[in-house]
């Protein structure tokens, strides 16, 4: 990883199918684009922005598609609280996203896809083959969590996390 960012991190990833599941709160830009003393003034402020909210839940509101083509990704979108937004707008002014101004909390689940079962039925012909029936893709929402509890913030430097737990704050 290259950028820089600010994240809320849930309690619990098992709904996840990617390395670090998370819910970005500002992207900051590339780490080549930073000074080295950009990262104790956004560190700063994302301990502001934990005690704001200290450790919170958000209702998934539903399930989206995010970018196009090779990097579509499936995530869980969340309804904004007040404190969330009071929050981002605590760091807002490190956004170098391309969203800056159309904030849609959400957590990617995986790539295109990742949000779906894949279930296969088959036919036993009692000699041990098992002949292909029937495909069917089906969402499956009883795996996928309808509200994420954040209790911690973390600030991605590159490679380098620094993870706080918002209890403490």
């Amino acid at each position: 990883m290259d950028g820089v960012l600010i994240a809320y991190l849930p309690e619990n990833g098992a709904w996840c199918k990617q390395d670090f599941p998370h819910m970005t709160l500002v992207y900051a830009g590339k780490l080549d684009d930073r000074q080295p003393t950009d990262l104790n003034e956004i560190t700063k402020d994302a301990i502001s922005a934990a005690r704001i909210t200290g450790p919170f839940s958000l209702p998934v509101t539903s399930v989206e598609v995010f970018d196009e083509g090779v990097d579509a990704v499936d995530v869980l979108v969340m309804y904004p609280t007040p404190q969330l937004l009071l929050a981002r707008n605590v760091v807002k002014h490190w956004d170098e996203s391309e969203f800056k101004n159309d904030y849609k909390p959400h957590a990617t689940i995986g790539p295109v896809g990742s949000a779906f079962a894949d279930s296969i039925s088959y036919v036993d012909d009692g000699a041990g083959a098992r002949e292909y029936r029937e495909y069917d893709r089906s969402y499956t929402r009883e795996s996928l969590p309808d509200r994420l509890y954040f209790n911690r913030i973390a600030v991605v430097w590159g490679d380098k996390k620094l993870v706080f737990n918002t209890n403490s704050f």
